[in-house]
């Protein structure tokens, strides 16, 4: 294969940003399984619905944001500002990625679950996107599109938009979206001052930072164990392997408070990481096992 044809296809893997966009089309597949376990062609085109109105969304906020992109080291080689991908060949696979996102979600799922996967998209690239430049404090109310694609695979599957366990599976991965961002202000703060947004690391110290992000983790621990209050989770032994992994996870990052600067936040985005996997894995275990 000639090498431009490699290169470009490997600057749209990376505008795509696909080790974020797969995992956020999972907490969708989790949602659709949880209220109609098996694997089934619905499930399949769903997920893969979500997984491409991820992408459009990102691509959208990479052209929102190519300048400030510009100038941050973190993410001034990424495609749009480095100029591997043009800008109207991103907004090209921004509307592609959209439509088929919507019409799989549509002609799989229904049009509200549709619905839902375009408000995400409004409320992250309408709203966050926006408030970021503004606040500080935008990924508390941005956290809430980290909420909706299982949302998305719940309604799919016939679920209701107000029935309990989403709302509780929703408010698990909404307070999970927190930390990860109060980590990355850890370890990037001065370039997004650079950048020209407002960073938390103006208004509070590192320590205080640390504080603040431990706390929306036991937040999210918390979260967690209502799965088990609440009976979306029944298994008795599965019950018990998240109670222990939610321990360790607030044991871990207790060691967060005490680290020294600039040191090893990757350790502590991974642990999240892990963590969530794990409840997902989790769920769809104790639904198989029911």
């Amino acid at each position: 294969m000639n090498k431009g044809i490699v290169n470009k296809i490997k600057s749209y893997k990376e505008l795509s940003k696909l080790n974020i966009m797969i995992p956020v089309s999972l907490t969708g597949f989790t949602g659709y399984f949880i209220y109609k376990p098996g694997i089934s062609q619905e499930i399949v085109m769903v997920t893969l619905g979500v997984f491409l109105l991820a992408v459009s969304a990102s691509v959208l906020n990479q052209i929102q944001e190519v300048e400030q992109d510009s100038k941050m080291n973190r993410t001034q080689f990424r495609p749009l500002p480095s100029g591997a991908i043009k800008i109207h060949q991103a907004a090209i696979f921004f509307f592609t990625t959209l439509i088929a996102g919507t019409i799989l979600i549509c002609t799989w799922g229904n049009i509200t679950a549709a619905i839902i996967g375009l408000i995400t998209i409004l409320w992250y690239n309408g709203i966050y996107t926006y408030a970021k430049r503004i606040t500080a404090f935008a990924v508390v109310p941005g956290a809430v599109t980290g909420a909706l694609p299982p949302l998305i695979g719940w309604v799919s599957a016939g679920g209701g938009v107000w029935d309990k366990s989403i709302i509780f599976l929703e408010f698990l991965f909404f307070t999970g979206q927190i930390p990860h961002f109060w980590l990355l202000i850890l370890k990037y703060g001065e370039e997004y001052k650079k950048a020209g947004f407002p960073s938390l690391s103006n208004i509070l110290s590192a320590i205080q930072i640390k504080r603040l992000t431990y706390t929306w983790v036991v937040t999210s621990a918390m979260a967690a164990l209502f799965l088990c209050y609440f009976e979306i989770i029944q298994n008795g032994l599965i019950v018990i392997i998240l109670m222990i992994a939610s321990l360790l996870l607030v044991w871990q990052f207790y060691g967060l408070i005490k680290m020294p600067e600039n040191d090893k936040y990757r350790k502590y985005s991974n642990l999240l990481d892990l963590y969530f996997l794990l409840i997902i894995i989790l769920l769809i275990t104790d639904k198989i096992i029911s």
